[in-house]
């Protein structure tokens, strides 16, 4: 297992927000982007349609956008059929918090994490697990895709930069979004998470993009990709 941060590539087109830049407690080493615009807001709609009504995908800014493979791999594992359930951004959170604040609710999750073998759809939705071929021991880990945008099985060869899939809300989601991390094994429930830098991204600041080379945005900074997207697609 590796302890040096490896350099992979940014999974993702375009603009974006870091919601998570992996220094959470519970979130170690893993990012999550989000598409916001300048009021940070997800959606095209107004502030009140999003915080108090379901605002349908189609809506949303993340929503479909490509994902893609941080390097040249194997298809380890690919989880496809979680339906995502449109609701009120205010509905997302308290059920969360619910879940977070529950005596009863943290046991019942702590018993599944424990557990290898558990299903984890209903935190991560649809997921890929990819392996990389040119460093032994390291997978990537996407979560919460769109439901049926899988574009690759298990045991399928996928080139850096390449689309896997698309971005969705399923599983234990606030907004589309993407969650991104490397690990030391294909489970996701049997790993430790394994540190990284980005190649290339852009990073707004004071109103200019700056380029940034084998680094790590932080969290609420504003990002976007610099590199082309694989053609073997």
């Amino acid at each position: 297992m590796t302890t040096t941060p490896l350099t992979v590539d940014f999974p993702l087109t375009g603009e974006w927000f870091v919601g998570a830049d992996g220094t959470e407690p519970g979130h170690e080493l893993a990012f999550d982007f989000l598409r916001l615009d300048k009021r940070l807001k997800a959606t095209d709609q107004s502030l009140w349609r999003e915080l108090l009504t379901a605002v349908p995908y189609q809506h949303h800014l993340g929503w479909g956008q490509p994902i893609l493979s941080p390097f040249k791999g194997r298809v380890a594992l690919a989880v496809d059929g979680v339906p995502e359930v449109p609701r009120a951004y205010l509905l997302k959170v308290l059920s969360v918090l619910r879940s977070a604040l529950s005596p009863a609710e943290r046991r019942r999750l702590e018993r599944l994490l424990a557990d290898p073998n558990t299903d984890i759809r209903e935190f991560a939705g649809n997921h890929l697990v990819i392996e990389s071929l040119e460093h032994a021991g390291v997978y990537a880990f996407l979560a919460h895709a769109r439901q049926g945008s899988l574009l690759v099985q298990p045991g399928d060869m996928v080139e850096a930069l390449q689309p896997v899939a698309q971005v969705g809300d399923s599983g234990q989601s606030n907004a589309p979004h993407l969650h991104f991390h490397l690990m030391s094994s294909p489970n996701p429930l049997d790993q430790h998470v394994l540190p990284f830098r980005f190649s290339a991204y852009e990073v707004l600041v004071d109103g200019s993009w700056t380029l940034k080379k084998d680094a790590l945005p932080t969290r609420r900074q504003r990002v976007r990709s610099v590199t082309q997207v694989c053609p073997n697609a």
